[in-house]
């Protein structure tokens, strides 16, 4: 999480990706935020930190919408803080960008059974 952090910190410093004369190449950076941000959001949810998995999934998925793993992983802390019928969403979002990933298609259907399971209890109690 340190390292993670510590190139956040430091990547606006770093000069971008140079072409092949040596010119920097504007927009395109030699650490892209939102991948370290997913990263990032990774480790925390394998410490129990999920509040802040969540936190940089989020802003991993608002920086690139298409990076899945960014996206997945906002799903995944949601879904790991019990927050089932909210992890649907970036789930299935994920699942758009990549229909074949076993890992995000289990992730959905875990949800959306667990927040049927919900539903039912609420109302039968």
């Amino acid at each position: 999480v340190l390292l993670y952090t510590l190139t956040l910190d430091r990547a606006a410093e770093l000069p971008d990706l140079a072409d092949n004369n040596n010119a920097p190449v504007t927009g395109k950076q030699l650490y892209p935020r939102h991948m370290v941000l997913s990263n990032r959001s990774a480790a925390f949810l394998k410490l129990g930190h999920h509040d802040k998995a969540l936190a940089d999934g989020t802003e991993a998925a608002r920086l690139e919408p298409a990076y899945v793993k960014g996206v997945f992983r906002k799903g995944l802390a949601l879904h790991a803080m019990g927050k089932y019928s909210e992890a649907i969403t970036p789930l299935a979002a994920a699942l758009k960008i990549e229909p074949k990933n076993k890992q995000i298609k289990q992730a959905l259907q875990f949800a959306e059974v667990r927040m049927q399971q919900e539903i039912r209890q609420r109302i039968y109690g």
